[in-house]
């Protein structure tokens, strides 16, 4: 925490406060506020200059180090990958990266991925999967990496591909994923992930690289290292994925937060017994500010998966759980917290896949795996959650909307073709139609309509009609909603 106190101490020795060096000399500074200098910054702890008399023997504590050069390779070295047991004869390995020289396109945001054929790397056998590593190759555009399991129909895909957040319909199971600060995947001595005759046979990569200059000169063959032993540990490990989606964060506001909840019910029907975590960690990207997972167990006991106060992307926090002593079980809450900062930005901010678009996921790694229906819990939009789509606020299934047979038997579709044609012009009659909807039918309320119309109605060449008839009069609906009548007044 930035005090007074701490502002002015001089932490390296080296005659200037951290005030000083951070350009707060006065010690005023507040939070999601600019220091009053932004030039000549250095670092508190640090002593400089680096070669002095005074600072050197201070900066050079160590007998091995005898250059500022040796010094920073020691500072400045990437996370060591450490996992008992991967030295035993039994541990066998595969990379899993892309072509070597494969190009980054001079774009900021893209995902990139190949498909493996698992049977052609190792000797026909059943192993799990014990630890994943980082191979990095170009850490200037590596934002994170995804190792998927894929189902037998996926065909191998020799060279890399652009994809999206998944490789294919067929590559959905996530194995590892790592991101900018971790060192590695070490799971839990008893559990491990099934590859090979009685499991996954091809294995997908993802790389999502960030090349915000949109350099054309970038070649990238970055990828995870794989390690598997043909000694299958006691239980299957799963990954389990909380969070929200499909949120906008409004510019220069200093916090704005979401809260998604995986309701007691929800959690009653899809875990069918209770699961060990043995590792939790947050992601959201650089707007992110502070994020915890919390469980909560019969309206009373609650206790913190993780619990970032001071949430940093370039350097994740991960919670290792290995007594089995953390579980989550049927009817307990999950509760996702994520508050983001948008004080420096001055346009809105979206859910997506790019680096200055924003996430907010919890990754909970556990065993046994068969203990699990359904390993992600969402909410979206306006807090719709994925596990329950049956009813929201009187809108009954959800997930109807993409289903154009639903759709077409529908009065409210019958009646907009009926009433509106698609774009323009706009009828008094299609007004009608639209403030009747919006009055009566919970499903065409705005901000669920808005989420209906992004998630549902785009998928089918109905939605996309109901959408074109509806946005014909959307402003005259409007105006017509926010006019009282003297009659009603």
């Amino acid at each position: 925490m930035w005090t007074e106190a701490l502002c002015r101490k001089d932490s390296d020795g080296d005659g200037l406060t951290n005030g000083q060096e951070l350009g707060d000399p006065d010690c005023v500074w507040k939070d999601n506020t600019l220091p009053s200098r932004l030039n000549g910054l250095s670092h508190p702890g640090v002593c400089d200059p680096w070669d002095s008399p005074d600072c050197f023997s201070k900066n050079l504590s160590h007998p091995r180090f005898h250059t500022q050069e040796e010094w920073l390779k020691e500072m400045c070295k990437p996370k060591e990958f450490i996992c008992p047991g991967l030295n035993t004869s039994d541990i066998q390995t595969a990379n899993f990266t892309v072509r070597l020289g494969t190009k980054v396109p001079a774009k900021e945001t893209t995902y990139m991925c190949q498909i493996f054929d698992f049977e052609n790397m190792a000797v026909a056998d059943d192993y799990h999967v014990v630890a994943v590593e980082p191979v990095l190759d170009n850490k200037y555009v590596i934002h994170h990496m995804v190792l998927f399991g894929c189902r037998d129909n996926q065909v191998a895909i020799a060279g890399p591909f652009e994809c999206g957040m998944v490789p294919s319909d067929f590559c959905t199971h996530v194995i590892s994923i790592w991101t900018v600060g971790l060192a590695g995947d070490c799971f839990h001595p008893q559990a491990g992930i099934t590859i090979g005759t009685k499991g996954f046979k091809r294995i997908a990569v993802q790389l999502h690289w960030n090349n915000p200059d949109s350099r054309s000169d970038w070649t990238d063959s970055s990828g995870m290292k794989a390690y598997f032993t043909n000694k299958k540990r006691p239980y299957e490990a799963g990954f389990y994925i909380t969070g929200h989606e499909h949120f906008v964060l409004p510019p220069l506001q200093p916090s704005v937060t979401f809260t998604s909840t995986c309701t007691s019910a929800c959690t009653s029907k899809t875990i069918r017994k209770p699961f060990n975590i043995t590792l939790a960690w947050n992601h959201m990207h650089y707007a992110g500010k502070q994020m915890s997972v919390q469980i909560v167990r019969n309206k009373t006991e609650t206790f913190y998966l993780s619990n970032d106060i001071f949430y940093s992307y370039d350097s994740p926090q991960v919670q290792l759980y290995t007594d089995n002593s953390v579980q989550i079980f049927p009817g307990d809450e999950i509760i996702t917290k994520c508050t983001f900062t948008t004080a420096r930005r001055n346009r809105s901010t979206f859910w997506g896949e790019a680096t200055m678009d924003e996430m907010c996921y919890g990754f909970l790694i556990y065993f046994p795996k068969e203990n699990v229906q359904n390993s992600v819990c969402f909410t979206s939009g306006p807090d719709v959650s994925t596990c329950d789509t049956a009813t929201y606020h009187g809108c009954t299934d959800l997930t109807n909307f993409k289903n154009p047979d639903w759709l077409n038997a529908t009065s409210a579709y019958q009646d907009l073709v009926k009433n509106c044609r698609p774009f323009t012009p706009c009828l008094q009659e299609c007004i009608d139609t639209i403030v009747s909807l919006k009055r009566t039918d919970p499903c065409f309320k705005d901000d669920l309509f808005d989420f209906i119309k992004t998630e549902m109605l785009t998928k089918t060449p109905e939605g996309l009609d109901l959408m074109a008839r509806f946005s014909s009069c959307e402003r005259h609906v409007y105006q017509t909603l926010n006019t009282v009548s003297p009659t009603r007044a």
